[in-house]
């Protein structure tokens, strides 16, 4: 016996007639006639009495009718529990770049917003460093992340949040410290921190690799924002390039000083997925880290929308 059996059996049973249960199960007349004479057969009693007006049912059918109400709706309620849990145990893992200062004032917001948005998803956060932030989307270890272009890695895909200009983070005693600003060709010869196993793309963004005549001088390796700025506090030597949020919500310290580039171009911060990920809370995320940048974009200082 199974459960197409019983639907079967009540579809005719609650028509009053082999032709209207055939029709509500969709099936020809002749087939379901058919199946319901196999399934008294199956059961080794009848089920129904035939006539010219329709059918009755036996008192074995009455008794199967009440059963089989009783094991459909259990059933039905089964696949709604299954169904339900299935919904509660979505999860979303988010990669950050630098905290909360991944999309700027707005990551509180995208998160929050989003687990409001999507209140049976479960979400947890994973910070990244400069070299696993893109591998750790492409290769499954995060579902999405809150980065800054450019990416350079085909298997994912970006929707940009907002643009915003860059700095040049120093200290105090570095020789440029004093300037009120600096054009990007008078930081071409200076020594810049190198920055681990990061993609090559992303790196030669922050070394300002397109103004360069010649490869740039590095220094220490860096992996993180909080490597970033202890770097600089230990060298006046050396300077770095980055954005105008990772300065005033991460690296900025009364050692340093943050002076502004004229000629540089400006960091896009992007929220990335899986290329071939398009999951319907994934492809939420996205979508709502944008709709947030829209409408409180006046939250992140200069920040503009992406031309």
């Amino acid at each position: 016996m199974d459960v197409r059996q019983l639907q079967m059996f009540i579809a005719v049973a609650e028509e009053g007639s082999i032709h209207g249960g055939a029709r509500r199960m969709m099936m020809a007349q002749p087939a379901m006639s058919k199946r319901l004479r196999a399934f008294e057969k199956q059961l080794q009693t009848q089920l129904v009495l035939r006539s010219p007006r329709g059918i009755e049912l036996t008192v074995a059918g009455e008794v199967l009718l009440g059963e089989a109400y009783e094991i459909v709706r259990s059933l039905d309620r089964t696949v709604d529990i299954v169904q339900q849990a299935g919904r509660r145990q979505k999860t979303l893992t988010v990669g950050l770049i630098s905290g909360a200062a991944s999309a700027s004032e707005l990551t509180a917001d995208i998160i929050r917003g989003f687990q409001l948005l999507c209140p049976n998803v479960t979400l947890t956060v994973r910070e990244l460093d400069f070299a696993d932030q893109f591998t750790a989307v492409a290769d499954g270890h995060v579902d999405v992340a809150l980065v800054r272009a450019p990416c350079g890695d085909d298997r994912v895909s970006t929707t940009p949040l907002f643009d915003e200009p860059l700095v040049l983070a120093l200290r105090s005693d570095h020789k440029l410290a004093e300037a009120s600003g600096v054009s990007a060709d008078a930081i071409m010869d200076e020594t810049m921190l190198a920055m681990g196993d990061a993609p090559r793309s992303w790196t030669s963004f922050w070394h300002l690799d397109d103004l360069r005549r010649s490869a740039p001088r590095t220094g220490q390796s860096v992996r993180t924002l909080a490597e970033l700025q202890f770097a600089l506090l230990s060298s006046n030597e050396v300077i770095m390039p980055m954005t105008l949020t990772a300065w005033r919500m991460s690296a900025q310290h009364s050692d340093l000083r943050a002076l502004r580039i004229d000629g540089t171009p400006s960091s896009t911060a992007v929220a990335m997925r899986r290329q071939s990920d398009d999951r319907e809370h994934v492809l939420a995320f996205t979508s709502h880290a944008r709709e947030v940048a829209r409408q409180l974009l006046t939250k992140v200082p200069e920040a503009v929308l992406p031309a």
